[in-house]
């Protein structure tokens, strides 16, 4: 796929997620009356907006995230804005009515969780929609149509061998002769393959894989490959209902893995644990995978949205200012302390928490490049 059609994908993709999270706020927040100033999607410059109902709606120029800005967010420094604008204090109180920070606690929780509630919902839903395809099984001997740089497999076997049995065995089912390779890890492995129609034995060693390298696509031996025959199998789920609660089900499966992995791609970055960076990926990384996996199809992308969307909410729910979960443990300390933060000190640890985060994008970037240069 080229390059401008991966960009556009990615970025499509990206705002559907960024759709549905900021849609949580937004709609809970209305619902709940507190006055919405501005919709975004993607941050500023702005490209257009349009005012409607005392909300403005913007489409802004980068497309890596949104916004939902309610009146109050900032504590009371909104007053001084507003009297800066020309309104008397009985327009202010009136104004404030509407305001984030005058709501109840269980209020504000339920606008900052509902985004990571719709995200969560979103993966659940692509999870749920894959169960309802039919399913493909792949049968015999598998063909490989790349092979990973700096793998076991660089250097002994090539694109177009065909792998027939393992260790004298042959299998059935595709997946069974990979599994039975990625068991024998560190040990060797007698390959019968066909290449150029001829029989050749190759003896490789599959490596050792932690589960966050196995995440990241890498393989015990390094290669991808595709079957020579499938096998259609009916539905995991026969029905909606089945296919929700299907759906919720490995979402939780997904969300609960998602927190140690970040751990080890954190330490990995910060060079305490040297192998714990293989699955981590930026916007660069997830832009350059949304290319292959918009070319393995549908159910592909399907599955890859889901994925995205259930790490981001997880994300979003960690305690690190400046994420949804961050600006919870705020709203809770104050509800502790029966007084608000102050706000120079509240902007503060919201600032500094976002120079990590964009420190952290960018070493993850670094990596991203180093992968499309190594092609790794």
């Amino acid at each position: 796929m080229d390059v401008v059609t991966t960009v556009a994908a990615f970025i499509g993709i990206l705002v559907v997620l960024v759709l549905v999270h900021e849609l949580g706020h937004f709609v809970t927040a209305k619902l709940a009356g507190i006055t919405v100033e501005e919709f975004g999607i993607g941050f500023p410059p702005r490209i257009a907006s349009v005012m409607r109902r005392g909300t403005r709606y913007s489409l802004n120029w980068i497309p890596l995230g949104g916004f939902v800005r309610m009146l109050g967010e900032d504590g009371d420094v909104e007053i001084r804005r507003l009297r800066e604008s020309g309104m008397t204090d009985d327009q202010i109180e009136q104004a404030m009515a509407g305001a984030f920070n005058r709501k109840p606690i269980w209020v504000r929780i339920g606008v900052l969780v509902a985004g990571v509630a719709m995200n969560f919902l979103l993966a659940a839903a692509a999870f749920g929609l894959l169960t309802t395809f039919p399913q493909q099984l792949p049968l015999g001997p598998v063909r490989i149509v790349s092979i990973q740089a700096d793998s076991p497999a660089e250097g002994v076997l090539e694109v177009g061998d065909l792998i027939t049995a393992a260790d004298g065995r042959s299998f059935e089912e595709s997946r069974d002769l990979t599994a039975y390779i990625s068991s024998r890890a560190g040990r060797p492995v007698a390959l019968s393959i066909e290449r150029d129609g001829a029989p050749v034995d190759i003896s490789v060693t599959p490596r050792e894989l932690t589960p966050d390298q196995e995440a990241s696509g890498l393989g015990a031996i390094g290669f991808s490959w595709e079957a020579q025959s499938y096998r259609e199998l009916p539905p995991v789920s026969s029905n909606p209902l089945e296919a929700a609660q299907t759906g919720v089900v490995l979402a939780a499966q997904y969300a609960v893995q998602i927190p140690g992995g970040l751990l080890d791609a954190v330490g990995g970055l910060l060079g305490l644990n040297p192998e714990g960076t293989g699955g981590a990926r930026g916007p660069i990384g997830i832009a350059q995978f949304t290319g292959e996996v918009i070319d393995a199809g549908w159910g592909a992308v399907i599955q890859f949205v889901g994925l995205l969307s259930v790490n981001l909410a997880v994300l979003n729910v960690l305690p690190f200012p400046p994420l949804d979960g961050g600006r919870i443990a705020v709203v809770l300390i104050e509800a502790t302390r029966r007084r608000r933060l102050n706000a120079e000190r509240e902007a503060f640890i919201y600032l500094a928490g976002f120079a990590v985060l964009i420190a952290l994008v960018i070493l993850i970037s670094i990596q991203d490049i180093q992968r499309l240069i190594t092609g790794g």
